[in-house]
């Protein structure tokens, strides 16, 4: 049994992750490990190769990969690449999953041989948690699974992904996600742990309004991400026109960008093929930067967000409601300040990566101990 001052040796399956530490792609990941490691644990993060990851800029956590195609150019899953407007999965992916899956497999097995974790933590049920499934009914290391938003719409569509993820699911010590309304889309239990974000990146406090921001032309409007239906880009677009989409910048840039920003607007809506975004880690990096944040009223972000104290929460299908929170916004610099300033002080609270680790790390001791 793990005492609580022991570390832990922590081992974390994703498909995806920044490539450098300055690479936005799934930075959230680097900051949920980083966030272990900075209290204490040892941590390995093992993810398929990529040509262009970069391990050793990677500070206080080990990566390691697998190969499981030849040659190297032909390694195009993970890394954000698989799903099509996160709604299909592109036609390579029937062609390699099958030496993903076996090669993964093999790899993780030796790995674990090796470096003897005491817990297994994967991420996204498929395709990492299958291989952790296996390999964990293999060795009986504990196996932690960590539905992060598309994996649980992809499991449900077809009965093969379906009677994978119910093995998995069976394997599992625990299941933990960002979201409530994901874990009840899967027909599980749960713990709800939202990912964190630094806080101390964005050291510019969310400053006194001056008169002339509250007109309308001085205030700008901003949302995040990539470009998939299920973002709510296209309804954002029509209903405020000149809203920036801001997308595709290296981490750091994005952080100073936000900081920049006075109104952010997340309106996650459930897409046309039932895949949903509830709990987006844009709103998180725009609350902890001082944004006055708009967000859809779905139950991953009431979590975070008490309506009209750090934010405001509308729905997605209320065009009304959507246009009346921008207009009182925008009109309203002390109510922008107000918002923006409790909702920075939500994120050093509660949801930076060493919090969230610790809620992590007291379910993994809490299981380990039974």
């Amino acid at each position: 049994m793990i005492q609580m001052d022991e570390p832990m040796k922590i081992l974390i399956l994703t498909q995806t992750f920044p490539l450098t530490p300055q690479d936005s792609t799934a930075h959230f990941m680097y900051d949920f490990a980083r966030g272990l490691a900075q209290i204490g644990e040892k941590v390995t993060v093992f993810l398929p190769y990529h040509p262009h990851l970069k391990p050793k800029l990677f500070q206080n956590v080990k990566i390691t990969s697998f190969k499981y195609i030849w040659p190297s150019p032909l390694h195009l899953l993970g890394f954000g690449r698989t799903l099509e407007n996160d709604q299909k999965l592109r036609w390579f992916v029937y062609l390699l999953a099958p030496f993903y899956f076996l090669f993964g497999t093999l790899a993780l097995f030796l790995l674990v041989r090796k470096e003897k974790p005491d817990i297994i933590n994967a991420h996204w049920i498929l395709p990492g948690g299958f291989i952790a499934a296996i390999v964990s009914r293999l060795t009986g290391v504990r196996l932690f699974i960590s539905l992060a938003g598309s994996d649980v719409y992809l499991a449900r569509r077809n009965i093969l992904f379906w009677q994978m993820a119910l093995f998995v699911k069976r394997q599992a010590t625990k299941l933990i996600s960002n979201s409530p309304q994901l874990l009840s889309d899967f027909g599980a239990r749960g713990e709800v742990i939202s990912y964190g974000v630094p806080v101390e990146l964005n050291k510019k406090l969310p400053q006194a309004p001056r008169h002339q921001k509250t007109k309308f032309k001085k205030v700008l409007v901003a949302t995040a991400g990539r470009p998939v239906e299920k973002k709510g880009f296209a309804l954002l677009q029509r209903l405020i026109p000149g809203i920036e989409i801001v997308s595709d910048l290296p981490v750091g840039d994005f952080r100073k960008k936000l900081l920049e920003v006075d109104i952010f607007i997340a309106l996650s809506l459930r897409d046309s093929k039932g895949n949903l975004d509830d709990s987006s880690l844009t709103v998180l990096e725009a609350m902890a930067a001082g944004c006055a944040v708009i967000a859809s009223d779905f139950p991953g972000y009431r979590r975070i967000i008490q309506n009209g104290r750090n934010g405001l929460l509308v729905s997605p299908d209320d065009e009304v409601s959507i246009n009346n929170a921008v207009k009182t916004l925008r009109r309203s610099g002390n109510l922008r300040y107000c918002l923006g300033r409790k909702a920075r002080q939500t994120i050093a609270a509660s949801f930076t990566p060493d919090k969230i680790a610790k809620k992590y790390r007291a379910i993994f001791s809490s299981s380990l101990s039974k």
